[in-house]
């Protein structure tokens, strides 16, 4: 039996498995089309904030994957989505944004109003994801925001992000900074923690052991994957990951090198 047969349902990160930068990680096209015309349910989970879904979308179709749209779930529509359900009355709440256009869209969802400058320093909300411009200033607004009660909410804590370049700062870099000032921990929508997993669910009726999430990091992925309850494939795209996966407590159930091994008969696979 090869590995793709254990699964009907498969949640996969976009970064570092599916592409990096604008480019298709070498297989991951073909395999992604093959689980689409074999009636595999995927579904795209991505940590990072700065697009939204009809952007995503664009870039699948650009590599070569089309007719997704729906099943891609982001950092920040799991985040807006929690906020909406978790309070009351938002429509007379402030909220201090920090991040990408697609976020802010996708908060703007949720009938908070937009505050900034002095404004903001009373903001009922601090909303944080990561992005190229960040700066003193904005960290300085949220700590203080935050000091004076406000809800403090964080897109991931994903430390660094894949490109062509390497590995770069990411979310989870920039929120240590309002982290540390403030002394306040961010309640977070991304991997590993359980919003992206929850919407997901609504996507599908498999039972646990037919769904399986694909990734390229032990903390978010892998993590994520087993505070779910589902199985979990570490796909070894960084250099490095080989030797982390020796010295981390967070075991992945299978390992592969790229999403080609799903073809792969089972007894070829590294199984942990």
């Amino acid at each position: 039996m090869k590995l793709v047969d254990l699964f009907d349902c498969f949640l996969i990160d976009l970064d570092g498995v599916v592409y990096i930068g604008d480019s298709a990680v070498p297989g991951s096209v073909e395999a992604i089309t093959y689980l689409l015309n074999n009636d595999k349910t995927v579904i795209f989970l991505t940590n990072n904030p700065r697009h939204n879904i009809s952007e995503y979308s664009q870039k699948l179709k650009k590599i070569g994957i089309e007719g997704v749209s729906l099943n891609i779930i982001t950092s920040a529509t799991a985040l807006a989505s929690h906020i909406k359900d978790s309070f009351s009355d938002l429509k007379n709440k402030k909220a201090y944004v920090i991040g990408s256009e697609a976020l802010k869209k996708e908060i703007e969802l949720t009938g908070l109003n937009f505050v900034s400058g002095d404004e903001a320093k009373k903001a009922d909300f601090v909303i944080f994801g990561g992005h190229p411009e960040f700066h003193y200033e904005e960290m300085k607004i949220a700590t203080l925001a935050i000091a004076n009660g406000a809800h403090f909410f964080a897109t991931n804590r994903d430390m660094v992000y894949p490109t062509i370049e390497g590995h770069i700062p990411a979310t989870g870099a920039m929120l240590a900074s309002i982290e540390a000032a403030s002394g306040k921990k961010a309640v977070s929508a991304g991997k590993p923690e359980n919003m992206m997993f929850d919407i997901a669910d609504s996507f599908h009726d498999y039972d646990k052991d037919k769904i399986v999430i694909i990734g390229d990091h032990l903390d978010t992925d892998i993590r994520g994957g087993k505070n779910a309850g589902i199985s979990t494939i570490l796909i070894l795209s960084d250099p490095n990951i080989e030797d982390e996966l020796k010295q981390s407590e967070i075991k992945p159930d299978y390992v592969i090198y790229d999403l080609r091994d799903l073809q792969k008969d089972i007894s070829e696979i590294e199984k942990l």
